[in-house]
């Protein structure tokens, strides 16, 4: 895939684009791998396009949960440039990506304006995401957080499948790998999903966003300003 099917890079002008293709590096995450930890200044972001990466926070007790996910829409490392990151980035779905260096970001700030204002966009977006994400998890149905994360794995991906086992939903949401498994058995009723281990096919899109929570359309991706 060619970095056009990043949003964030597809949408930059001529000159802009083509100033971070040249310093654009290809390379292939694996599922679980470790982009940077929290604490960590980033040597360097990642532009996804078709790999799908999660901001993981760990609490003391050794539980982590993801708390926002990176993907063809946006940049991995947006808000941790030149500083220590405040969490820890963990490929969710494997694929292709392309590499940059912080300093080559940090040169390239200072000629391509019109990524500055995208990238303040983007955080501006994951800082609504993350507030969002709050109000869904204390008012809403697990059943309606489930689809929420499942249509916007599929916002950031290519692939009506998302690779991932009940457990490892069920840690992302913070509740019981039984709880996960009795609403995903509700929706393969449904014919909205098909599961098989350690896959999820959503069957019907157009379903689940007439069940999903009004969290889901506040979070929908916004046009980039001009």
């Amino acid at each position: 895939m060619s970095p056009l099917h990043n949003r964030l890079l597809a949408d930059l002008p001529e000159a802009e684009y083509q100033a971070f293709v040249l310093q654009l590096q290809p390379v292939v995450l694996r599922k679980g791998q470790v982009l940077f930890d929290a604490g960590e200044v980033p040597r360097y972001v990642y532009f996804p396009v078709g790999a799908v990466v999660s901001m993981m926070n760990d609490t003391q007790d050794g539980e982590a949960l993801e708390t926002f996910m990176f993907g063809n829409t946006c940049m991995v490392g947006v808000a941790t440039v030149g500083q220590p990151s405040f969490y820890r980035a963990q490929v969710r779905s494997a694929g292709p990506t392309y590499q940059l260096s912080a300093s080559a970001l940090v040169q390239l700030r200072g000629q391509c304006p019109v990524y500055c204002r995208r990238a303040d966009a983007a955080i501006q977006r994951m800082v609504m995401h993350l507030s969002q994400s709050l109000v869904c998890g204390k008012h809403h149905p697990l059943e309606q957080q489930m689809i929420r994360w499942m249509l916007i794995t599929l916002d950031r991906s290519s692939s009506l499948r998302i690779l991932i086992t009940h457990q490892e939903l069920a840690e992302i949401l913070g509740v019981r790998r039984e709880a996960v498994t009795h609403n995903l058995g509700t929706m393969v009723e449904r014919h909205e999903v098909a599961v098989r281990r350690g896959v999820i096919e959503v069957l019907d899109r157009a379903a689940l966003e007439a069940r999903a929570c009004e969290c889901y359309g506040v979070g929908l991706q916004q046009r980039h300003p001009k």
